[in-house]
């Protein structure tokens, strides 16, 4: 009997160790998974053993709800000078593997749906990659472009990271991005 007890309490102590591993103390800056879109907060507290997040003001447009997050959907917020991404160019069918550094230059083109419209809206933007988190995702700043493809972009991407993966899809609720090549 005794040996089963201490199995049991053996396990107990490495599911305790793996717990406390993956807490995000309070005040911490982290970055919220949204679809590939990453809201950036701060944690408020913890609560029932997940954290209730405050985005900043500029954190915006992303429409997560706010509700208590998930240790699997934070990331706590440090940057990187370089990440090893996938962009998916327009004039190919498949993905390539390219670093990323900040000041780069992305050709991002995409479709969002309007109100009203039965077709979709596609456009292209230029941006600059301002920061890159260590998770890969970065801050796009819009710098070209026609006046409503900018205004469209930074309507429904704002100021939240995007996941440098453009292999897979990433949708901000009514904007899609289709393809991305690297300048």
């Amino acid at each position: 009997m005794k040996h089963h007890q201490i199995i049991i309490g053996f396990i107990f102590c490495i599911f305790s160790t793996i717990a406390q591993a993956e807490h995000i103390p309070g005040g911490t800056e982290v970055l919220a998974d949204c679809h590939g879109f990453w809201a950036k907060g701060k944690i408020k507290q913890p609560y029932r053993e997940k954290y209730t997040v405050h985005f900043y003001k500029d954190s915006r447009p992303v429409h997560c709800t706010p509700f208590a997050w998930d240790v699997m959907f934070l990331v706590p917020f440090e940057t990187v000078n370089k990440y090893t991404g996938k962009v998916k160019p327009k004039s190919s069918f498949f993905s390539t593997t390219v670093e990323f550094e900040p000041g780069d230059k992305l050709e991002i083109y995409y479709k969002a749906s309007e109100r009203g419209k039965f077709l979709d809206y596609k456009s292209t933007v230029t941006v600059e990659i301002a920061e890159i988190s260590v998770n890969g995702a970065a801050l796009l700043k819009v710098i070209g472009g026609e006046p409503k493809a900018q205004q469209v972009f930074t309507r429904w991407v704002g100021t939240n990271y995007v996941s440098l993966d453009f292999s897979r899809k990433l949708v901000a609720d009514k904007l899609t991005i289709l393809n991305v090549d690297k300048l």
